[in-house]
């Protein structure tokens, strides 16, 4: 039976490589440090620094406090788990092309918002991207938009564009874009930059490259969250 220090060591030798792929930096910088200096635009280490840096404490303490040759630090099974898992997000992490690719129905903003809406309806909507004919992204229209157009405005959305209905709701949803080579770190630092400034990012569009005009070849909204916190909780 493989030991808990062996398999620790073997976790941290695996994060340790890809610190070195990730980095060129002087070989005599520790491992904490070169932690620290990644967290700096790395959203993986920002998010696991600190259990990171008490992980190289623990591996120090396997390697060089030992009784006749055995390790007296044994690390308990549950944080070699741990530690294991956090490698594995690390070297083999979910791309948001492994569990968020999928058809997405767009409206364009020369369309009528009252067959919108009732496609919206049909389909159990409450949003939809919206596009101009040369495929430039213009916004999300809502359920809530649309309400916002009909008290302002007083009236019904017979006759109404998309384009038209629009402007009400541009305050109200925001949208960021992603490329479908992406972790899911990245969608979860995405929605926690965007409340850390103040803002509410209500949706992630997967684009190809993460360009806005490009058609949406996925979804994320924050009805998602949940479960993506779920698979990278360290």
């Amino acid at each position: 039976m493989v030991k808990n220090s062996t398999r620790f060591i073997e976790a941290y030798n695996k994060i340790e490589m890809e610190m070195e792929r990730r980095m060129t930096i002087d070989r005599r910088i520790g491992f904490s440090e070169r932690v620290r200096r990644l967290a700096n635009h790395d959203p993986f280490f920002k998010r696991y620094r600190r259990v990171l840096e008490e992980f190289a404490d623990l591996r120090n303490a396997i390697i060089h406090e030992r009784i006749d040759g055995e390790v007296i630090a044994e690390p308990h099974e549950k944080v070699v788990e741990q530690f294991e898992h956090i490698a594995q997000l690390l070297t083999q992490p979910t791309l948001v092309k492994d569990k968020y690719l999928c058809k997405v129905d767009v409206c364009f903003s020369d369309e009528m918002v009252w067959d919108i809406a009732r496609r919206m309806v049909s389909k159990s909507y409450s949003q939809l991207p919206v596009y101009d004919r040369e495929y430039h992204f213009v916004g999300m229209l809502t359920t809530d938009t649309m309400m916002r157009y009909q008290v302002a405005n007083n009236s019904n959305l017979e006759g109404i564009s998309v384009a038209d209905v629009l402007p009400f709701g541009k305050d109200v949803q925001r949208v960021a874009f992603i490329s479908p080579e992406h972790t899911l770190i990245n969608v979860v630092d995405m929605f926690e930059q965007a409340m850390g400034k103040g803002n509410k990012l209500h949706v992630i569009l997967i684009t190809k490259q993460g360009k806005r005009n490009h058609l949406p070849l996925g979804i994320i909204t924050v009805h998602e969250l949940p479960e993506i916190y779920e698979e990278i909780h360290e």
